[in-house]
């Protein structure tokens, strides 16, 4: 076959987009596990050579195993100058019995050419969260920004993104002069943190987390805030910013709670 790649792709769930424009790559399921998947599109960009090709995709498990298989269909290439869309929508009830990562495999001519992750989403589920918090805390470790929803003081909740540094399922961040802005976070009880997977940039978990005051002439802050020196992009002043840090800003922990 004729070289032929997949330039992106993504997996979504067709609720989720139709009223609030997200996508997020989920497949969405009701109920406690083993359940059938909701509607869901699957959009992808091919690019290759100029021809017909007899497209298959799959659903794989996090065990490898196939647990949907769509129709073949015919789609036509334009050629190695174009990157050429096609957008499916599926409708077919996929028995989902896992909460891990699953995998949409794309083949062309009987032959892969691309795969992607995604995740599953099962609002009602009561093993749900355990999964995902283990996905969020992954997501951390790779990442280096989050959202925080922030509650201010005349009622509005405003949200911000935030570098910080991890420690186990605990996160620390510095807000003040010259850092990040993040107005009233210390005097909260409890923000909200949105975490994106850094590969495909999408959301794959939303936890409520507890909020406290590091002291700032604390052996505490003084060893979060040398972590943080490694993990600031475009550090200024090197070195010398944990004096500025100990100086002029806050450091707050957040304890995603179970």
């Amino acid at each position: 076959m004729a070289s032929v790649k997949v330039l992106s792709a993504r997996a979504f769930d067709v609720e989720n987009w139709d009223t609030e424009r997200l996508a997020d790559p989920v497949i969405r399921v009701l109920g406690e596990l083993p359940a059938t998947s909701r509607p869901f599109h699957v959009n992808r960009v091919y690019k290759g050579a100029q021809g017909r090709y007899e497209e298959t995709l799959l659903l794989a498990d996090p065990d490898k195993v196939v647990a949907w298989e769509s129709k073949p269909r015919f789609i036509e290439l334009r050629g190695e100058m174009y990157e050429d869309l096609f957008r499916t929508r599926v409708n077919d009830a996929i028995a989902i019995d896992s909460l891990g990562e699953h995998t949409i495999v794309f083949l062309l001519d009987g032959r892969e050419v691309g795969r992607i992750p995604v995740f599953i989403d099962a609002p009602e589920s009561l093993m749900a969260a355990g999964v995902i918090g283990d996905a969020a805390q992954e997501a951390l470790k790779k990442g280096f920004i989050m959202w925080l929803d922030i509650p201010q003081q005349d009622g509005t909740t405003i949200q911000r993104p935030a570098w910080y540094v991890q420690q186990g399922r605990k996160v620390f961040v510095l807000k003040g002069p010259d850092e990040q802005e993040l107005p009233n976070l210390e005097a909260c009880d409890v923000v909200q943190m949105t975490v994106q997977a850094k590969d495909v940039k999408a959301t794959i978990g939303v936890m409520q987390a507890d909020v406290r005051v590091v002291d700032s002439d604390s052996d505490e802050f003084t060893s979060i805030a040398t972590l943080g020196m490694g993990k600031r992009l475009n550090l200024p002043d090197g070195e010398a910013a944990l004096q500025r840090w100990k100086d002029t800003c806050t450091m707050v922990e957040l304890t995603p709670r179970d």
